[in-house]
């Protein structure tokens, strides 16, 4: 299996928006008000205008998407402007399994490192529990706790730059 990431061309919109409903769709009994929470991952290809939206294909298809926001590009407050910070990680159900998500990380890592960020962030729940694993496998770290969103707990993790290599090396190994 050869799975290639690249950034996000405009034809990919839909696979994408498609993808993120599919991921996240395990979710729903978790989270209040779930039209309107699902609505909104549903748009995730919106996002890249203002990060680095990178997707996983293997052989033709979309079987994932993340993104990376880079060093002063807008974010969330709960996020200061130096650091990168990686959003939406989704990989379809399908292609669960085969690494696809680690190779999405390791690409957002890079953009990391390559712009220079003193530290990655990102927000996880444990209900995301397969995801919350690779995280704190790879090295982040839980640094605070966030308010829930629609009901469900979250919190936000860090992995500074001094540690990047050594989280690379770890999404090479495995993936």
């Amino acid at each position: 299996m050869k799975v290639a990431v690249r950034r996000f061309a405009p034809a990919d919109k839909d696979p994408v928006n498609a993808i993120a409903r599919a991921a996240f769709a395990e979710y729903a009994a978790h989270y209040a008000d779930w039209p309107s929470f699902i609505g909104g991952i549903g748009r995730m290809a919106d996002l890249a205008g203002d990060g680095d939206l990178f997707v996983a294909e293997r052989d033709g298809v979309i079987a994932g998407a993340v993104v990376h926001v880079g060093p002063g590009r807008p974010r969330s407050a709960i996020f200061p402007d130096d650091w990168s910070v990686i959003r939406m990680l989704v990989v379809a159900p399908d292609w669960r399994g085969h690494g696809i998500g680690r190779l999405l990380v390791a690409a957002c890592l890079e953009a990391a490192r390559d712009a220079g960020a003193p530290v990655v962030g990102l927000h996880t729940s444990p209900v995301m529990a397969s995801a919350l694993r690779m995280y704190t496998a790879i090295g982040f770290e839980r640094d605070s706790d966030l308010p829930p969103i629609r009901s469900v707990p979250y919190g936000r993790y860090v992995l500074t730059a001094e540690r990047l290599e050594t989280a690379l090396a770890i999404l090479r190994a495995v993936a």
